[in-house]
């Protein structure tokens, strides 16, 4: 299974409109906060410890961002609690090499997932993601992307282009 995702960042005038356009469209899933625990290994992959509502996911991502659009391979799966995926991950030889918090609302419609987050120390951003069976649906799973950004207003030259733990380290630096 692959993700195929956009995000905006969104200023306030952006997120009433665009949040009463997606009511429109797709249903209110989840209301959370996503705390990410990044975990880094000296061989240079990472592994993902995911808190929502009181369950925790571990996640291995393979990730590519192409013009703006990311494209995650991914295996995920739950864990008992972060207390035990971390002693886990440590004792593997993992150490947390960084984290961040979204508080989300997502709302779904038919194969689509449109995810509005508020990540403290960057602001408002508008999510869209796609799933895909195989590689070779990206392509067109691309295009339904774009278009249900244009529809919203947006062009894919908003689409940001890196991870928000990028944003947040170039964030540190400035401050």
């Amino acid at each position: 299974m692959f993700e195929v995702e956009a995000k905006v960042r969104l200023s306030k005038k952006d997120l009433a409109r665009v949040l009463n356009e997606v009511k429109k469209k797709a249903r209110l899933k989840e209301v959370c906060v996503q705390k990410d625990f990044y975990y880094g290994h000296e061989k240079a992959f990472y592994l993902r410890l995911r808190e929502t509502n009181g369950k925790t996911v571990m996640a291995l991502k393979s990730k590519k961002i192409v013009k703006g659009v990311e494209t995650n391979r991914e295996i995920e799966f739950p864990v008992t609690s972060r207390k035990e995926g971390h002693r886990l991950l440590t004792q593997l030889g993992f150490r947390v090499t960084s984290q961040k918090t979204k508080h989300s609302k997502i709302y779904t419609a038919p194969s689509v997932r449109f995810e509005f987050h508020r990540i403290p120390g960057l602001g408002d951003y508008l999510e869209i993601e796609l799933l895909v069976k195989s590689a070779r649906e990206i392509p067109k799973a691309t295009q339904k992307l774009h278009a249900l950004f244009r529809a919203l207003g947006f062009s894919p030259d908003r689409f940001e282009k890196k991870y928000y733990l990028e944003l947040l380290r170039e964030r540190r630096k400035k401050t």
